[in-house]
């Protein structure tokens, strides 16, 4: 009976689920914008950056967790708002954004979801999830 309790003990690390780590605020300081600067396609070499971009989007992030975001196409212009979070997971840092109500700004792998993720990568780029569901792949700088 001991080594069974041995054994559990052993291996209960080794099962569990990933932990996540919720982060107050990333070393930046707030506001922050990001605004897109390429598009990929799920079409082979279909990339669009500049004034190619079908359309110019910006995230705003403020210091009480809140954002806006807001797209441009043509001489019409969409905003969404909600609120966001920062968390470090085994495989990167994430911004998990909520949106205050159903949106068609919202990138997301569900039709129903007011949550859109974002991945922070290096140089200061951030990648919208939404490609591994055949979304559009979004990437946008830190403009501020």
């Amino acid at each position: 009976m001991k080594n069974a309790r041995l054994l559990f003990l052993f291996l209960a690390p080794l099962v569990s689920c990933q932990k996540e780590d919720l982060v107050e605020a990333p070393a930046t300081p707030y506001p922050q914008a990001w605004q897109l600067v390429k598009l990929t396609g799920q079409i082979p070499n279909y990339i669009k950056t500049g004034a190619d971009l079908p359309w110019q989007e910006t995230y705003v992030f403020q210091a009480d967790s809140t954002f806006t975001k807001t797209r441009q196409q043509g001489q019409q212009i969409a905003e969404a708002r909600g609120t966001f979070s920062v968390r470090n997971f085994s495989d990167g840092q994430y911004t998990i954004l909520t949106y205050a109500a159903a949106n068609s700004l919202i990138g997301s792998c569900t039709t129903q979801a007011l949550q859109e993720t974002l991945v922070f990568r290096a140089n200061d780029t951030l990648v919208s999830t939404w490609q591994a569901c055949d979304g559009p792949g979004l990437e946008y700088k830190k403009v501020k």
